[in-house]
């Protein structure tokens, strides 16, 4: 199959970015795929090259970043899109120009819902409280936002978010809005913890038992506040639920060996340096999830995965949907 040297570049450098997670957040990381896959299918020569560029692109995600679920779910909506549009056999032109209308809506639906949550998270920070979080998450991001936007002043202790230290950013972002920002090394979650109202974080995804998969170190600090009786809240779209749980699938969680992540130790000599990226946080260690459908108990991910999927699930694979193609 052949395919333009720009278009492999591009996949091939997007493929690299997601699975050396350059891109924090995994909304970000979903809006690239979506542009990708409009992409392949605008700068395609036909059909065929267009499905080939994409089963290998979702295929590559699927393989180098399992955990975000909500890339996988998006790619699998416009994975069908497309193979409607095809099995009408609308020509090339139009299934890339419907698409692309598609993934618009699409990315509209995915802002629209983060804005939503993060409005319901905010009320459940006071004003004047100190709050924890960690690594890098639009939603999070959004929530301090609409802090910001109703005048509350809070403290925020972030973590800094080791292997990649993505806390960094946050810290720096959420500095510049206007709080009183500490940045902490993540093994002093619990020595902090004391002096913490409420711990709000992200989710790279969430399964049907109500387990939240996020970066690595969030499961010691929602213990840490269980601990502490610490209310930990994770702000969530529904996108991010993985309705292949409900069968009893496994989210894959991603370990890296190498001194890659961890710079400086590169003189080490006989040691395997390894480096997990996400953890699950089991629910009992979680107050609550906030959607943009609601603020839900863990427990009760179940109940709203079939008020939005259906009974059972509706459960579809990513790559074998673009395979189809």
């Amino acid at each position: 199959m052949n395919i333009s040297v720009l278009m492999q570049k591009a996949l091939e450098t997007l493929i690299k970015g997601i699975s050396e997670y350059r891109i924090y957040s995994s909304t970000d990381t979903t809006f690239a795929v979506i542009d990708a896959i409009v992409g392949c299918f605008k700068e395609a020569e036909d059909l065929r090259e267009a499905a080939h560029s994409v089963s290998m692109l979702v295929e590559s995600i699927a393989n180098s970043r399992p955990t975000s679920v909500i890339s996988l779910n998006a790619a699998r909506r416009l994975v069908e899109k497309a193979e409607t549009l095809v099995r009408a056999r609308m020509p090339k032109e139009s299934v890339a120009e419907k698409l692309a209308t598609e993934a618009a809506a699409l990315k509209k639906e995915i802002e629209n819902s983060v804005t939503i949550a993060a409005a319901l998270g905010a009320k459940r920070v006071r004003d004047g409280s100190t709050v924890m979080t960690c690594s890098y998450s639009k939603s999070v991001m959004a929530l301090f936002s609409r802090l910001k936007s109703e005048g509350k002043r809070v403290r925020v202790f972030v973590a800094e978010s080791r292997p990649g230290g993505e806390g960094v950013v946050t810290a720096q972002e959420l500095s510049d809005m206007g709080f009183e920002t500490e940045l902490i090394v993540d093994s002093a979650a619990r020595f902090f913890m004391k002096d913490t109202n409420i711990v709000v974080v992200g989710a790279e995804a969430i399964a049907a038992n109500g387990a939240v998969i996020n970066k690595v170190g969030t499961s010691l600090i929602a213990l840490a506040a269980y601990e502490a009786r610490v209310r930990t809240f994770v702000i969530a779209t529904t996108h991010k639920f993985s309705t292949e749980t409900v069968f009893g699938e496994l989210v894959k969680l991603p370990v890296v060996e190498g001194t890659a992540l961890l710079p400086g130790l590169e003189h080490i000599k006989n040691v395997v340096a390894k480096c997990p990226l996400f953890d699950v946080t089991p629910p009992r260690y979680i107050d609550a999830i906030v959607t943009e459908k609601g603020v839900v108990a863990p427990e009760a991910v179940l109940l709203l995965v079939r008020e939005i999927y259906g009974w059972p699930a509706a459960s579809g694979d990513a790559v074998a949907s673009a395979k189809r193609l």
